[in-house]
């Protein structure tokens, strides 16, 4: 065993001198591989995290499994009901479920914020704290609602990237104070907190909770429908829907309640992130097919040349093996090292925020780590490749005899 260890570690060293000789023919050999492996392991990586920006993005129309809640009044034709007897339902169910993210959702219109001259009409979502949960909602600057929220002198609002960029609001100026406009009845609200997001229309989004909204704005423009969603485990979702149903109408009489899954799941939606990656596979494929072709030639021709420098190795009694292995580990040893250089360069590109906004156009929530398997990948492959394509001119090398080596 020690021998053996001995050897190959004569053999690597020998490799690594070869390549010091001949320093044309590896800077050939590594710009070809590196480019390959840096290409590579940015494909995989990069597919990583577009599939974590992909994500978000269906996320924010809610995390597996949503639940989506709607009452109705059957003595009417009006919309999914919003009033206290369906709220209270849904609350003492939840419970009754042990459900830990729960909201009521409403969209409110006919309004406008203004802010120091500038008036736009974003869309203004009435929730409770758990949706944010729910939709992946991130605070980017200041923080999210909270229950307590409803108690503040003044509404308290979040609002989006969008709404912020209007009006002129960056981290340093929350919380900001700014007037919202129902029916000509102006209140001062207060800014306590803006997201990365800009999901909504062309104005923006804000959300407040339906407690702020019933004391300050449902005199005005009272809220006509509402949905009221739960976000649980994917295990069982449909079962707890139709339980969930049976129990609401129990405490609703004369209501039609219904309860459904509908996160991007239920529809194929996951469907676009296994075709990223079988995309991303493919790419990655062909990068390192070119790659490993260009590094074959380039040993090859390489190879022809270097015929009597074998022939003389061998003539100081240098075996078929240890000519084979020396060439074979000195592609090994070039891959390997142009394969380092390559997922450093991938490292540098994935990692820089300023490239991944000019290539993704949007920003991303939470920013995934490099992942560590496609930097394992990116040397594994490199040494894979440099075995493949070593093997060729070490049988070459390994045929030469002494008599036609010394004729060349």
């Amino acid at each position: 065993m020690a021998r053996l260890f001995t050897g190959f570690i004569a053999s690597l060293l020998e490799a690594w001198q070869e390549l010091r000789i001949h320093k044309l023919r590896v800077l050939l050999s590594l710009v070809g591989v590196t480019i390959a492996v840096a290409s590579l392991t940015t494909a995989v990586a990069g597919a990583s995290v577009a599939q974590q920006l992909m994500t978000e993005q269906l996320e924010r129309s809610g995390r597996p499994a949503l639940i989506n809640t709607y009452a109705f009044n059957q003595r009417s034709d009006d919309l999914p009901a919003a009033d206290a007897a369906v709220t209270e339902a849904f609350k003492k169910t939840t419970e009754r479920f042990d459900v830990e993210y729960a909201s009521m959702v409403s969209r409110a219109s006919g309004y406008r914020m203004l802010h120091q001259g500038t008036s736009i009409d974003p869309e203004l979502l009435v929730a409770d704290p758990a949706y944010a949960s729910i939709h992946r909602l991130f605070a980017q600057y200041g923080r999210w609602l909270e229950a307590e929220d409803a108690q503040n002198l003044a509404p308290a609002v979040v609002i989006d990237r969008t709404v912020a960029q209007k009006l002129g609001l960056d981290e340093n100026s929350l919380p900001a104070s700014v007037d919202i406009d129902v029916a000509g009845q102006v209140v001062s609200a207060t800014v306590i907190g803006a997201t990365s997001t800009r999901d909504g229309g062309l104005d923006g989004q804000v959300w407040m909770l339906p407690q702020t909204y019933e004391h300050w704005f449902a005199a005005k423009a009272p809220l006509t429908d509402a949905t009221y969603e739960m976000w649980v485990p994917v295990e069982n979702a449909e079962e707890l829907a139709v339980h969930f149903s049976a129990q609401m109408r129990a405490e609703l009489p004369g209501y039609q309640v219904e309860a459904m899954r509908s996160d991007y799941l239920t529809w194929g939606g996951d469907e676009n992130l296994r075709m990223l990656a079988l995309v991303a596979g493919g790419i990655a494929g062909i990068i390192l097919l070119l790659g490993s072709l260009s590094l074959l030639n380039v040993a090859m021709v390489t190879m022809k040349q270097r015929i009597r420098e074998v022939g003389i190795r061998r003539s100081f009694g240098a075996t078929t093996g240890r000519v084979f292995f020396s060439v074979l580990m000195e592609s090994v040893v070039a891959t390997a090292v142009a394969g380092g250089i390559g997922v450093l360069i991938s490292v540098a590109v994935v990692t820089n925020p300023k490239i991944l906004n000019m290539f993704l156009g949007s920003g991303i929530d939470q920013m995934p780590p490099f992942p560590v398997g496609a930097a394992l990948a990116g040397i594994l492959i490199s040494i894979g490749v440099g075995a493949l394509t070593g093997v060729l001119p070490a049988l070459v090398a390994a045929r030469v005899k002494i008599v036609d080596a010394i004729r060349v």
